[in-house]
């Protein structure tokens, strides 16, 4: 079965225009990682950025003058890599070829087959569920693909960025077992779960703390981090975790650590925390047949907690973030979005624009938390 096959049916979006429709089709003759690299590759961000583009208004005219300045080598998987399926994958075996990357083509046959005889919300639920421990491989690109897929609607996309995150998949929990919270305990918010565990650090010292403490780059240690069973214990103080019960708040809470560790530190793995807690709260909203269901939902942002509390150690474990109370209210107020927006589009950069896309849509969909607005100013060099 071949690419072209499998898109014949692809389904527009009649939200988008016919220009970013083409090429959303058209990528999937692409491999997801640039050059067709897996492990340890850059994201393809084309299909992703071209849809946030069209999301903050971008004219074809500003999609076009992207796609000519792309400058980056886009692998075809048909005539650059040959990958083939040879139909060795199937409903029942799936799971045991995770992380192959030559069995792209039959992750994405699989997951496809799925998506015509189940919702996509059954599909992404249980293949979410079974590559949960994968969640932040390829620094969330996956994941983040998914979310613009879905955005979307076609099966082939949705397919496409399952298939990514399959070949992409390794565990980087091991030992982690989940926690169920305590009825008699204090139900601390996130932020008072890292001043915790903030003073923990400075009492008793990083060596004492976490002997093992990796090194490395950010990236590096953060994945590493998240497989230490300390860093398990810490994300847990308390009682703290995320069900199905407290979902909603802890979405809201997470996703503002995720912007406050960015505004402590702008960069590529504090701005992908916010694109993937983004990504993540889209995949979540329980909107009929698209949202995840709540269990899944709530095991999955119990390992986004657990990854950002690992960034957050990387980072220094910092006792001061911003808060909303320390910015002005005269940055709060200008610029605008839609200014914003218009500032990130002329950029032309992938993770600038996609950066603002996602928090314009925290702000809009989860809490209108101005600090949103002002991590989109910073990254501009506004604030």
């Amino acid at each position: 079965m071949t690419i072209t096959t499998q898109h014949e049916t692809f389904c527009n979006n009649p939200n988008i225009s016919a220009l970013v429709n083409a090429q959303l089709e058209d990528d999937s003759r692409y491999h997801p990682n640039l050059g067709g690299v897996t492990r340890g590759g850059m994201a393809n961000h084309y299909p992703m950025t071209v849809t946030a583009m069209q999301a903050m208004g971008a004219s074809d005219e500003q999609v076009v003058r992207f796609i000519k300045s792309w400058p980056r080598q886009r692998a075809l998987i048909d005539d650059h890599l040959h990958l083939e399926d040879n139909h060795e994958l199937n409903d029942g075996n799936w799971v045991n070829y995770l992380g192959q990357a030559n069995k792209l083509r039959e992750f994405r046959r699989v997951f496809l087959s799925q998506l015509a005889e189940q919702s996509q919300q059954q599909v992404i639920s249980s293949a979410l569920t079974r590559m949960q421990f994968g969640l932040p491989m390829g620094l969330f690109h996956p994941l983040i693909r998914l979310s613009f897929a879905q955005m979307h609607g076609d099966n082939g996309l949705i397919a496409d960025a399952l298939a990514y995150m399959a070949i992409r998949y390794f565990n980087l929990y091991p030992g982690y077992q989940a926690t169920h919270q305590d009825s008699n305990a204090i139900d601390m918010t996130a932020r008072e779960v890292w001043r915790s565990i903030s003073q923990q650090f400075a009492s008793q010292g990083v060596s004492t703390m976490l002997p093992n403490f990796p090194a490395g780059g950010s990236l590096s240690i953060c994945e590493r981090l998240c497989g230490d069973s300390k860093v398990h214990r810490l994300v847990t103080a308390d009682g703290f975790s995320v069900i199905a019960d407290n979902l909603n708040k802890r979405v809201i809470q997470l996703c503002q650590s995720a912007v406050q560790l960015y505004l402590y530190e702008p960069s590529l793995t504090t701005l992908h925390a916010v694109t993937a807690c983004q990504a993540l709260a889209d995949l979540t909203r329980s909107t009929h047949d698209t949202g995840l269901e709540s269990k899944v939902a709530a095991d999955l942002w119990q390992l986004m907690w657990v990854w950002l509390t690992a960034l957050y150690i990387e980072k220094g474990f910092p006792t001061e973030l911003t808060e909303v109370n320390d910015v002005s209210e005269e940055l709060l107020s200008a610029p605008s979005w839609q200014q914003l927006f218009d500032r990130a589009l002329d950029t032309q950069e992938v993770h600038v624009m996609k950066m603002a896309f996602s928090c314009k849509w925290l702000y809009d969909e989860i809490d209108a938390n101005p600090l949103y607005r002002l991590a989109v100013a910073k990254m501009l060099g506004i604030a």
